[in-house]
């Protein structure tokens, strides 16, 4: 008998324990993650690339650092971005912000770009991605679907289970965030394609900055 034949016949008996598994699964996870951390912040965090708020679905984990407010169990830096980041100046190989921006307010938004300005190594690339609001507001002049366009106006909306981390703040459009993180220091700032894969690029931009 196999592995599958058996866990198939004791199923009914093993069903009421599968919490086991994604606790201990979890547990090894955030293990992981903090041992990972541990190591760059021996280095100082010199070249580490940061993934800042990545939450439960880190982009490419193999290579950045996740950083987050909340400790997830795929979390590998756990502070708060509106505040002064715990890194010193000009060691962060690389940063990419996606989906974060827009749960700030206008103020930490700013913060957030001149911390990102800061930690970042000479020749540093940055990729920062929000809701694309002019998208949106075409969206709703053109009568498409409500459901689809406020969320993306709104944020994530989960009935009860809706938490303050997922309501949009503020919004820049794509020239207007290039016009600021040009004003912060950085240069070569554009949009660029979405290709990251995990948002719908309708409704989404990606905006690419280098730290000179």
């Amino acid at each position: 008998m196999n592995l599958k034949q058996i866990l198939d016949r004791y199923y009914r008996h093993i069903r009421p324990y599968r919490f086991l598994y994604g606790w201990a699964k979890d547990r090894a996870t955030k293990v992981r993650c903090n041992a990972r951390a541990a190591q760059w912040r021996e280095k100082g965090f010199r070249g580490a690339k940061l993934d800042v708020c990545g939450g439960r679905n880190p982009f490419n984990p193999q290579e950045f650092l996740n950083v987050d407010a909340v400790d997830l169990p795929k979390v590998d830096l756990v502070f708060d971005i509106t505040k002064k980041f715990p890194i010193d100046d000009g060691v962060i190989a690389e940063i990419i912000s996606i989906a974060t921006l827009e749960h700030l307010r206008k103020p930490h938004v700013h913060h957030v770009l001149r911390e990102f300005f800061r930690v970042m190594r000479p020749g540093a690339p940055l990729r920062v991605s929000t809701p694309d609001v002019e998208a949106i507001a075409q969206a709703v002049l053109g009568g498409e679907d409500p459901d689809v366009f406020n969320q993306h106006l709104f944020g994530r909306y989960k009935s009860d289970q809706t938490e303050d981390y997922d309501v949009h703040r503020w919004m820049y459009t794509a020239d207007q965030m290039i016009r600021v993180l040009t004003e912060i220091g950085f240069t070569h700032a554009k949009r660029i394609p979405m290709d990251i894969g995990m948002h719908d690029e309708k409704f989404t931009y990606l905006v690419s900055a280098r730290k000179p």
